[in-house]
């Protein structure tokens, strides 16, 4: 089968995951997300394979019985609650996914992030099954943005400065500062690049494009424990399953 590899993707919000969430029809679920509606982190994920030489396309999540009646899918860090977790992982088909990832913050908690998604990973991984209900437990993989997922966009500070037309000084050890997600959202409201988006779309546009041109090992060398971590995680969880089921595009 040669075909792009099917994603299903959970994380926090719309910086993430921008116009694909959160306010969703039910009957969206398990079907692929148009690229006119995914977000910077999509944008990242799917700049990393295509440098192995693979393509994705990211599935909708299906809604669970809570999300149905209000049509949202949740957002924020209790996305790693574990029942929640296996009501979203259950409920994708075999057939319309063959890859979970899951990104949170670690926001100012890094410990108990890194705990939660441990659990979150295993609980992802009893519930992923094939398509003889056997668990998958190499094709999902998890990433931890430090501090947020802010911080990653920031790393390639000259990029950004070009794109948006505003000087950002250089930051050194951009793992540890607190301030990054206040930071880009300061040089997004000096700047005047897409003025004429005057909706709450112009900050989600913003960082899809900046997700577009930042110079991704950049991106790894200034923030080691999160980019760098999660993208290793990914290519190992991509490369396992194009071993079982997709042929390598050169």
């Amino acid at each position: 089968m040669n075909r792009a590899i099917r994603i299903g993707l959970i994380a926090e919000g719309e910086a993430e995951l921008g116009a694909s969430i959160p306010y969703i029809n039910p009957e969206d679920g398990g079907k692929i997300i148009e690229r006119c509606r995914e977000g910077a982190l999509h944008t990242l994920i799917r700049r990393e394979l295509q440098a192995i030489g693979l393509d994705c396309d990211f599935v909708q999540r299906h809604p669970t019985n809570h999300e149905s009646g209000i049509f949202t899918r949740r957002t924020g860090h209790s996305i790693l609650q574990p029942k929640y977790l296996a009501q979203v992982v259950i409920a994708w088909k075999p057939e319309e996914i063959d890859m979970i990832l899951i990104v949170v913050d670690a926001d100012d908690v890094l410990s108990k992030r890194q705990h939660d998604l441990e659990i979150a990973l295993a609980k992802i991984r009893s519930n992923h099954l094939d398509e003889n209900e056997q668990e998958i437990s190499d094709r999902s993989a998890g990433g931890l943005a430090i501090r947020n997922f802010e911080t990653w966009l920031l790393a390639d500070t000259q990029t950004i400065s070009q794109v948006l037309g505003v000087d950002i000084a250089k930051l050194e050890n951009l793992e540890d500062l607190e301030n990054t997600k206040e930071i880009l959202e300061d040089a997004i409201a000096n700047s005047t690049y897409l003025n004429e988006k005057t909706n709450n779309q112009r900050p989600l546009k913003i960082r899809w494009d900046l997700a577009t041109h930042i110079n991704l090992d950049i991106i790894k060398n200034h923030c080691p424990h999160g980019y760098a971590a999660f993208t290793q995680n990914l290519i190992a969880a991509a490369i396992c399953t194009t071993k079982n089921q997709f042929i390598v595009k050169s």
